[in-house]
């Protein structure tokens, strides 16, 4: 039983309780984001390598893949699959390939979005 002072003072009810967890679930996910943003900066986790740069990968099916890899200034198609060791396809000159738009942001698209439907 809690004290005379404190009755009616605490809400209760699956509104609290909801909001309650809610409110954890934003700290938790804040911390997760502020880590991996931490632990990237550092090179540390996927995509740290600094000599091997996968440039691109194209799934063919649920199984077999091509990637496009950079190594030392070389181009290399990969294919890779399930049961066989990753197989070098063929080395590409690095000035032949087509430059790639660059990617948009979420505020283009939002703006995109909105041209179209005023428009």
């Amino acid at each position: 039983m809690h004290p005379v002072w404190l009755q009616g003072a605490l809400p209760s009810g699956y509104g609290v309780s909801l909001l309650q967890t809610l409110l954890a679930l934003a700290a938790v996910c804040l911390l997760a984001w502020v880590v991996l943003r931490w632990s990237a900066k550092r090179g540390l986790g996927l995509g740290g390598g600094r000599r091997v740069k996968v440039l691109e990968r194209v799934p063919l099916d649920g199984r077999r893949s091509l990637y496009l890899v950079e190594v030392g200034g070389r181009v290399l198609l990969l294919g890779a699959g399930d049961t066989a060791s990753p197989t070098v396809l063929a080395e590409l000159d690095p000035d032949d390939l087509p430059d790639l738009p660059e990617p948009k942001s979420f505020g283009d698209l939002v703006a995109k979005l909105r041209k179209g439907e005023g428009g």
